[in-house]
């Protein structure tokens, strides 16, 4: 049976993801902050799945000793984890600081999704089956929109809603996967980031980082989560986009890198960045 960790899973894109691997016969376990929405979802899925196996993993994605610890929890449950989808992100006008003094956006978008990479890493290493492992993480439209500014993605001077720290955390993101790819490859392990393009959720009909013409045409323009599962889903397929790692990929295909991020030199320093500022974790096995 295969397994997959989710995190961001009880609403909106992360949701429907889980349906769909439900359906598929995996094994799920479902990080998130809210235990109680954990656990109705977890009712919910074994209503519809009475085989399924679920977990529940909680943890704040704002703390990186949190999730250090979640990841230790989730050894003890797991042996084996084939697919891992960082789903959860921050979407928000609002200066808030992680425990570690990150801005949100940075914190979430960025930090979290490296610290559960490297920490989990030892339970996805297959280099015998290469691509037989795939990582996922969110990306966007958005990305378009801005350059690269690693100096301020810690400490923004001003958040921006859609175009500002949020479309720098999805740029800075996409181009941490690209960076990480080689080194991923090696352990066979894939990774992708995927724009699943305009959903309806809870972050983008009525959360504080979207512009208010774009919550009040979400509803009406933005495409339903379950539709855009089945994109995600479809793209994390290893053979999927000619079986390649390290990629942005939309509307089912891969696209060029923004400029800003196709230097490897950025990329590196980036990464250098994004590596001191997650230092403190450990290497878990």
């Amino acid at each position: 049976m295969r397994t997959a960790v989710i995190t961001g899973s009880t609403g909106g894109i992360g949701a429907a993801v889980c349906e769909r691997l439900a359906e598929a016969g995996w094994a799920l376990v479902l990080v998130n902050r809210s235990q109680a929405k954990a656990e109705k979802q977890r009712d919910e899925l074994l209503q519809s799945y009475p085989e399924l196996k679920v977990d529940l993993v909680q943890t704040d994605l704002m703390d990186l000793a949190q999730i250090e610890e979640s990841c230790r929890e989730v050894f003890k449950l797991v042996g084996d984890i084939h697919a891992l989808y960082c789903i959860a992100g921050v979407l928000t006008d609002q200066r808030k600081l992680s425990a570690q003094g990150h801005e949100s956006h940075y914190a979430v978008n960025v930090l979290a999704n490296y610290a559960l990479i490297r920490s989990l890493l030892p339970l996805m290493s297959d280099a015998q089956n290469v691509g037989n492992r795939m990582i996922v993480t969110m990306s966007s439209s958005a990305i378009k929109m801005v350059e690269l500014d690693t100096k301020s993605l810690s400490d923004p001077a001003k958040i921006g809603g859609l175009m500002g720290a949020y479309a720098q955390s999805k740029l800075a993101m996409t181009a941490m996967c690209a960076h990480m790819a080689p080194d991923l490859l090696s352990a066979g392990v894939y990774i992708r980031a995927i724009d699943p393009g305009p959903t309806k959720t809870s972050m983008t009909s009525s959360g504080d980082g979207m512009p208010f013409f774009l919550r009040w045409l979400a509803p009406i323009l933005f495409s339903d989560p379950q539709k855009q599962a089945t994109k995600i889903v479809a793209a994390a397929d290893p053979i999927a986009c000619a079986g390649e790692t390290g990629i942005l990929v939309s509307s089912w295909e891969k696209k060029p890198l923004p400029k800003s991020i196709q230097d490897p030199l950025v990329r590196a320093e980036l990464m250098d960045q994004i590596q001191a500022d997650c230092s403190a974790l450990t290497k878990l096995s």
